[in-house]
């Protein structure tokens, strides 16, 4: 019997692990719009019609992601897709499904040639772009070597583009 609860909790341990890293948030920026996203995995299941559609699309390996906005009149938006996020040769790899009422749905994004942020890591769109998927995606870091004045200066870099197109908006 005392065997068995190691057993028990090596076997906890190794299934948390992954979940425990799975953590993550992406950022993306829709300029038609004039929306940052803000994108997550759901950990837990919402009672949303959206929420529904996008599990029943999350088969082998492909999770249910959330986005949300602030939109410029004021308000909220609040989106449910089905993505994967995996690493290929190291390198990390972004895909959506299509045909939901997602920011990156169909879309596909891959690890940009530009890395210019220390707190952030740049997806760039490499199939199923079009005018409605934003160009770039980045995967926010925690970066401790980076101080809140660096931090708060990448994020405004980032969002740079957004902002000159939005300026009647806001």
């Amino acid at each position: 019997m005392n065997l068995r609860l190691p057993a028990l909790l090596l076997a906890g341990l190794a299934l948390a692990g992954p979940a425990l890293a799975n953590h993550f948030e992406l950022e993306a920026y829709d300029l038609r719009k004039c929306l940052q996203w803000s994108i997550t995995r759901v950990g837990q299941p919402v009672r949303l019609p959206a929420y529904r559609a996008a599990k029943a699309r999350a088969r082998g390996g492909i999770d249910v992601f959330q986005a949300k906005a602030d939109l410029p009149e004021g308000g909220s938006l609040q989106k449910f897709g089905a993505c994967s996020y995996r690493r290929v040769r190291g390198k990390p790899v972004l895909g959506c499904v299509p045909a939901l009422d997602f920011p990156l749905a169909g879309a596909t994004f891959v690890l940009a040639n530009d890395q210019r942020f220390r707190t952030a890591t740049v997806l760039r769109c490499s199939s199923g772009c079009d005018q409605k998927i934003p160009d770039l995606v980045y995967e926010l870091n925690d970066d401790p070597r980076s101080s809140e004045a660096v931090q708060e200066r990448e994020e405004r870099a980032r969002g740079a583009k957004m902002r000159r197109a939005c300026a009647g908006l806001r």
